[in-house]
């Protein structure tokens, strides 16, 4: 078995009880295949591997070729802002629900799992944005995200007034309880919720979707990937905002802040099994209609 893949980092859904069947069927199956194996600390938990096995998930792209994510959405986003500053590619088991970016299910381990490290995958690679805040022109906080960046009033009834520029053009004045920018990746998630459009995960472009607009003719916007999009935000009663990166949560955000965001230089590489089709992950994960029959 000619195996591309030697060494190989796991990464695995924090304070979940319920996986260790799977961890350790994974565990085994990459161990008879010959493959160097490395855990985060909390992969370790689930398995009996020695200490020089274990590295902070941090260290895991410096010893590995390959990354696996065993979780949900969640997990994946997660490893993915990890791997964003590496060439480390990446790949998800699914224990959580919708599972839109982690296509291999547990019972299809042995099988998936194989082909891919024998060469036979579809490979990704999709972009990642890169947020600044920006106070008296230093930059406070930074965070990527995988999916999207939000901005949400905080602790107020009342609405923001947002302003949104591209490229350093002004595009409109807002009221609304926030803006979600995302990623084509992200227009599955929280940007469809809030009525955005669904984008190819090939495509290089960045949405812009308000969350509960006052104005009902203020819509979607979709930029290309390369745009600089910058967001300002007042209240009358000078309440704070909060950011919120995937699903990490920045410091308070002020009024007076500038936030910059715009794609990462870098692109995160998914792989795909060969039979990894995305019209039919809509189809399956939003209830669509099933195929035409032939």
């Amino acid at each position: 078995m000619n195996i591309q893949f030697k060494r190989i980092g796991l990464i695995s859904k924090p304070n979940a009880s319920d996986i260790s069947p799977t961890i350790h069927a994974l565990c085994q199956l990459l161990i008879e295949l010959g493959i160097q194996l490395y855990l985060d600390p909390e992969t370790a938990r689930h398995t009996e591997l020695a200490n020089d096995k274990v590295l902070a998930v941090d260290d895991l792209a410096t010893h590995c070729d390959l990354v696996i994510s065993i979780g949900g959405d969640g997990t994946m986003l997660s490893a993915a802002r990890t791997l964003v500053n590496t060439d480390v590619p990446l790949i998800g088991i699914n224990l959580g629900r919708l599972g839109f970016l982690v296509d291999i299910s547990p019972q299809d381990i042995n099988e998936k799992i194989q082909q891919v490290l024998c060469g036979a995958y579809h490979e990704e690679e999709r972009i990642i944005l890169n947020t600044q805040v920006i106070r008296s022109g230093n930059v406070v906080y930074q965070q990527s995200a995988f999916n999207e960046v939000a901005l949400h009033r905080l602790k107020s009834p009342g609405l923001i007034d947002i302003e949104t520029y591209v490229d350093g053009n002004f595009v409109n004045s807002q009221r609304s309880d926030g803006l979600i920018i995302a990623t084509p990746t992200g227009s599955t998630a929280y940007a469809l919720s809030g009525g955005g459009p669904l984008m190819h995960p090939s495509l290089d472009a960045i949405v812009m979707v308000p969350i509960n607009p006052h104005t009902l003719s203020n819509r979607p916007i979709v930029v290309d990937g390369k745009s600089n999009i910058g967001i300002k935000f007042s209240q009358r009663d000078k309440h704070k905002a909060q950011i919120t990166c995937d699903n990490v949560i920045l410091p308070d955000t002020l009024e007076g802040d500038f936030i910059s965001i715009k794609r990462h230089d870098n692109k995160i590489r998914l792989l795909h099994p060969t039979d990894h089709d995305f019209f039919n992950t809509l189809r399956v994960k939003l209830g669509w209609s099933t195929a035409p029959q032939s």
